[in-house]
């Protein structure tokens, strides 16, 4: 699941920073709260997975059932 704002980022980023966020959220889909670090204090909630250049910041829905994207932030040049 997308917020609004960071389905539009995520389609703007290089292929390969769309790669490493899906590699991150593949993984935090296994197991959320190993795949994942605590974002500010550790609620269990909001978490941050990380790949490469790319860091998101996600929502975990009950039982860590769901994922929500809550925002996207890219460490590198969209230059080719």
């Amino acid at each position: 699941m997308w917020a609004p704002p960071t389905e539009a980022l995520t389609a703007s980023l290089p292929e390969l920073a769309r790669r490493d966020l899906a590699l991150a959220l593949v993984d935090a889909q296994q197991d959320p709260l190993a795949y994942s670090e605590p974002y500010g204090q550790d609620d269990g909630i909001i978490r941050t997975v990380a790949q490469g250049h790319v860091t998101a910041v996600i929502l975990l829905g009950y039982d860590t059932s769901t994922m929500t994207v809550l925002t996207i932030a890219y460490a590198g040049t969209t230059n080719t």
